[in-house]
């Protein structure tokens, strides 16, 4: 017996091939049969004149606040969207010491266009380290699948303080605490590791996030190392050197994500629509 049989719909299998109709059925969460079915089920729905395809994947979201307090990602998962990446640009709120919630938020505000005040009165925070952050969206229950990109800007600010966004070079000390954050990240389960490059990208007060104050610091080091890549093998203050070994996407503008290798599983929150 099916679990679920959807009858009639326009089916967009998502191969690229025409629309067609047909009768899907789902049996213990996964698609049993596909064409026309007459098989018994607990549940059936007509989708007559109704359009059925596979949840959209969105793999740059900013949903890192506005998740703690809304679990329905609205409007993605109303939209057909059932996976979403965030901590995209390398910009979150985790890790975050209680002294820079306001400054993380405030910068996020800009850079992504939120409401500053809706951030400030919305954002719950139950969670310090990137790690805790994770355990928190298992608590939410969020209505889509979610994966977590561990933050370039996010880990700065958390070390370097308001520093972060004046001085491109950290101490000895304070880059050993960044790698470190980011293991510690890689190892809870972050799908990867994100920066931002852009100049055009800036926090509150035209302050610049702390990732392009590095990429200012990554132009100085390509005059003096010609064969230095932005995305690949800095020298010294290459943070992700310390995790394992994967590939690197190419930035496009602004923006590019380091990406879990294969091998290691990032931990995912189901959802739970």
């Amino acid at each position: 017996m099916l679990d679920v049989l959807i009858r009639n719909a326009r089916v967009c299998d998502g191969s690229g091939g025409k629309s067609f109709t047909a009768d899907v059925g789902v049996r213990d969460g996964t698609i049993a049969a596909v064409g026309r079915s007459d098989e018994p089920a607990r549940r059936t729905v007509d989708a007559a004149g109704l359009a059925l395809m596979p949840g959209i994947v969105d793999v740059h979201t900013h949903y890192d606040a506005q998740i703690t307090w809304d679990a329905t990602l609205s409007p993605s998962v109303a939209l057909g969207v059932t996976t979403v990446v965030m901590g995209n640009c390398g910009f979150g709120i985790a890790p975050c010491p209680p002294p820079l919630r306001e400054t993380l938020l405030r910068n996020l505000s800009v850079v992504e266009g939120m409401d500053v005040d809706a951030l400030l009165a919305g954002t719950r925070w139950d969670f310090e380290s990137f790690p805790q952050y994770l355990d928190m969206l298992e608590r939410q229950k969020p209505q889509a699948n979610v994966a977590v990109l561990a933050q370039h800007s996010t880990i700065r600010n958390a070390v370097m303080g308001e520093d972060a966004s004046a001085r491109a070079a950290p101490t000895d000390s304070e880059l050993l605490e960044m790698k470190w954050l980011v293991a510690e990240a890689m190892d809870a389960g972050a799908a990867g590791f994100a920066s931002s490059f852009s100049p055009n990208h800036s926090g509150w007060g035209g302050r610049p996030m702390p990732s392009t104050m590095f990429s200012s610091l990554v132009a100085k080091l390509r005059r003096t190392y010609s064969s230095v890549s932005p995305w690949l093998r800095l020298p010294k203050q290459d943070l992700a050197r310390t995790a394992t070994p994967a590939s690197w996407s190419r930035p496009s503008a602004s923006c590019s994500a380091w990406v879990r290798p294969s091998r290691r599983q990032a931990r995912v929150t189901f959802g739970n629509a």
